[in-house]
């Protein structure tokens, strides 16, 4: 009695244990997921934050810039002087000394560009003055240099007007280049990189890496996730606003995108960062994580493998090899009685099969119990690959039975035809019996019937090779 009980004592103390350590791996998961998803969260929005100050920044380059050439427009419109004046070369100075990014000059209707240094250029086949008439104030996709043919500039031009007439256009000239260098913020101390793609064409106008005039290829990248449309360059060409992970077949760095449309003309700013970048800040938050969950895990998994070693795995080790033979792996007669006695009454529909080896003993008496062994598993394995391992049973030396629940015998007796043709493929011969049961009668009925069946045939076989059936 006190045995016992420290048995259920022992018993429901484990599995308190277990409860509770399973319990605080619950809890430890759910807080690693909610942390690890705050922070991503968290580097989503410092990224969409960097990208806002890169468009803020650059953007505001732009307005000035146009508000300044807004201003001597409107002075050279109302002081009347020719465009080739000195007073108008004055005035565009003034925007030079006053702009920071940019350098003036103004296009004629009959494209000469007239500049601050008096050097006046035609422009033909670079500049068109009624293309730039046509779309009136605006900023400019990659055009030509006036000087150095390999160089790209990008132009916002502001109309000049004399009674509401547009004579010429004031513009002033950047370079990809300097808009970068002049963008202040550090992006992710300077890993990041930013692109401004023309959505109309596809085109990078501005990027960090250099790709100034080449079309953004999404084939470059094999696309892990985004959160808004199907591909980045959809998004990009729509003006979509969202993220997007990619790997980057040329580097092989998984990479963080950020896109947001401009204002200031029909650009998108994309703002890239490698994905070790994005979350440095909380990598070792994530690690001191992960480590803490996996040695939860660990610890859990070989306290669990412990107890189930020392409660269970003695018990189903006798259990099985109490229920199994050892010598054809198959369930032995202690696990053939078992499964009699709880089906003394017979089901409907079940076959019986009754097989009993020929020629075993004299196998063992010419070539020896190996030979023997060798048959008897040889087999065993093609009975139960027919009916299976939990439907046959080894119940003596060379006594095997197998349960199907079929209810046509004539389909049960073609599988079982299959059997003995696997056998005597193999040299060996076995003489078998089969009976269906029915709803009136018992399970030993029917193993009774499909043994004397088995009887009758081994007798048969026995007088067609001439020798005396063994009893």
């Amino acid at each position: 009695m006190w045995k016992r009980a420290q048995e259920r004592f022992r018993t429901r103390s484990l599995i308190a244990t277990l409860i509770l350590m399973l319990i605080v791996f619950l809890y430890s998961t759910v807080y690693v997921v909610y942390v690890k998803n705050y922070t991503r969260d968290q580097s989503y929005l410092e990224l969409k934050k960097s990208t806002d100050e890169a468009i803020s920044s650059i953007e505001g380059e732009f307005r000035a810039d146009r508000n300044m050439l807004r201003l001597i427009s409107k002075i050279i419109s109302e002081s009347g002087e020719s465009l080739h004046s000195l007073g108008v070369t004055r005035y565009l100075n003034i925007y030079y000394v006053n702009s920071n990014i940019s350098e003036a000059a103004i296009l004629t209707s009959q494209n000469e560009v007239i500049r601050i240094s008096g050097k006046d250029i035609d422009a033909t086949g670079i500049l068109d003055f009624d293309l730039v008439l046509e779309k009136g104030e605006h900023i400019s996709t990659l055009q030509r240099d006036l000087e150095i043919p390999s160089l790209l500039d990008i132009r916002s031009f502001v109309p000049i007007r004399k009674e509401d007439k547009t004579i010429a256009f004031i513009y002033g000239t950047t370079t990809p280049s300097s808009i970068i260098d002049a963008w202040a913020p550090e992006v992710y101390g300077g890993h990041g990189i930013i692109s401004i793609i023309e959505r109309d064409t596809g085109k990078f106008l501005i990027d960090g890496q250099n790709r100034v005039n080449t079309f953004f290829d999404e084939s470059t990248l094999k696309l892990l996730a985004i959160s808004t449309g199907k591909t980045l360059d959809e998004n990009i060409k729509n003006g979509k606003s969202g993220y997007a992970i990619a790997r980057d077949y040329s580097t092989n760095e998984i990479m963080y995108y950020c896109y947001l449309p401009m204002t200031i003309a029909n650009w998108e700013m994309v703002l890239s960062v490698p994905e070790k970048y994005v979350f440095e800040a909380v990598r070792p938050m994530h690690i001191g994580l992960y480590l803490l969950i996996a040695a939860e895990a660990i610890s859990l998994i070989i306290y669990f493998f412990y107890i189930i070693h020392i409660t269970t795995g003695s018990l189903k080790g006798m259990e099985r090899r109490a229920n199994m033979d050892a010598l054809t792996g198959l369930q032995n007669r202690n696990r053939y009685e078992y499964f009699c006695q709880h089906l003394q009454q017979g089901t409907d529909g079940m076959a019986c099969i009754y097989f009993d080896v020929n020629g075993l003993h004299e196998l063992n008496n010419t070539q020896g119990h190996v030979a023997g062994d060798n048959m008897l598993k040889t087999i065993a394995s093609i009975i139960s690959a027919e009916f299976g391992e939990n439907n046959t049973y080894r119940i003596g030396g060379d006594e095997f039975v197998a349960f199907r629940y079929e209810r046509d015998e004539q389909a049960v007796r073609k599988d079982l035809r299959r059997v003995l043709d696997d056998i005597e493929k193999e040299n060996y011969h076995v003489a078998s019996g089969l009976a269906m049961a029915t709803p009136d009668k018992k399970l030993l009925t029917i193993i009774k019937l499909a043994e004397e069946e088995m009887y009758r045939n081994k007798e048969i076989y026995y007088k067609s090779i001439g020798k005396e059936m063994r009893g």
